[in-house]
């Protein structure tokens, strides 16, 4: 994958990586670097969420500082970008999330480099829930990018068909479902104390309104004694008048991967109760470690949950589905959808299957990265 010169091959870069973007990167880095050998991949992330990527030998960390709002850190994003590709040119620029394809494909226009870029969005912005100015505007801001040039990959079948219905060119769309590493974490920590006779349900995510945490939160208030929630995550930005954490739950805050596999170990059901969702990484997750997923049926989620056998699917906002979905199910039952589960997620949703076919993707951009054979 290096050249003779030991020329840097692939540079990701994003805006902020809290979340999926992080978990995402972490497993495809490892693939990446083993590979296509040491120094010829690197990633620009922002300086306070470095340590959530840890990365493996070889692979070269550029930060930028991010103590200013987002768009000030967009700018700062672009004059990392642009200074790594001045000195190293790499033969692909991977940008991850709005607000990286908003600066990087311009920046590599500019400079001559726009077939270059193969960009992910992560989920569409205009998919969030906005208004219909804000909605027409951010689909008319992406037609605008993506005929700067470059690749675009979607996470899922749904993100294609909003592509798509946003009037962007087929022809640069690629599907490459995300995945997760075959091989999960090692558990680390001890289980939450999960009262007896009680169903155990999981929520891993940003408290936020994308995830429907107050749903989750809702649910349980309705179930009482009948379950008992454990929320793996926190607010961000100016979320935490949200809601109240009901007397039959606890919060973990932030955990990391290993600590994340002991709840997923534990746990009886993970609910995802998102209102959109580009695809749900987490729910991926969980099929790896055999737990079963109660989902909302929006975005990429119904592509990965299969209803009825590997979890189950329920309209999204809709608390007294996601209540009688839990009360209406054993233990038995549930335990069935999880083994399912983790058999669609090794068909599926592996982070090798990813990472061969970005490989692929990478191939079509530069004729000097081979899809098929790679330097190690």
């Amino acid at each position: 994958m290096t050249n003779s010169a030991g020329t840097v091959q692939v540079l990701h870069c994003a805006e902020t990586i809290k979340g999926g973007v992080a978990t995402y990167l972490r497993e495809l880095l490892v693939c990446q670097a083993r590979d296509f050998g040491g120094g010829s991949v690197a990633v620009v992330v922002p300086e306070s969420q470095v340590s959530e990527l840890p990365v493996p030998p070889g692979v070269l960390v550029i930060t930028f500082p991010d103590k200013c709002g987002r768009a000030i850190n967009a700018m700062q994003l672009g004059l990392a970008v642009a200074r790594f590709v001045r000195r190293h040119q790499p033969r692909v620029v991977h940008a991850h999330s709005t607000y990286a394809g908003a600066v990087v494909r311009p920046l590599l226009a500019a400079m001559g480099m726009a077939s270059r870029v193969v960009y992910c969005p992560h989920g569409w912005a205009w998919d969030r829930g906005m208004g219909p100015m804000a909605f027409k505007l951010t689909q008319c801001v992406e037609r605008v990018l993506a005929r700067m040039g470059g690749k675009v990959v979607c996470i899922s079948e749904h993100e294609r068909h909003s592509a798509l219905e946003a009037g962007l060119n087929p022809e640069q769309l690629h599907v490459v479902l995300n995945g997760v590493a075959e091989k999960a974490p090692a558990p680390q920590g001890m289980e939450p104390a999960w009262p007896q006779g009680r169903k155990r349900l999981l929520f891993v995510g940003r408290f936020d309104r994308q995830k429907g945490v107050d749903l989750f939160c809702a649910a349980l208030r309705e179930l009482g004694d009948e379950a008992y929630g454990v929320l793996a995550g926190d607010f961000v930005l100016n979320d935490a008048q949200m809601f109240d954490l009901p007397g039959n739950a606890e919060s973990v805050g932030w955990i990391n991967s290993a600590r994340l596999q002991t709840l997923f170990n534990s746990a009886d059901v993970l609910v995802m109760p998102s209102r959109w969702e580009g695809f749900g990484l987490t729910a991926a997750e969980a099929m790896r470690a055999g737990v079963p997923v109660l989902a909302s049926r929006v975005g990429g989620l119904p592509e990965v949950v299969a209803h009825g056998e590997t979890g189950l699917l329920v309209e999204p906002g809709d608390v007294s589905a996601i209540v009688d979905a839990v009360r209406r199910h054993t233990a038995d039952e549930w335990r069935t959808m999880g083994s399912a589960g983790r058999d669609r997620f090794e068909r599926m949703f592996t982070m090798e299957r990813v990472h061969t076919q970005l490989r692929g993707l990478y191939a079509i951009q530069s004729d000097c990265i081979s899809p098929m054979s790679c330097a190690r």
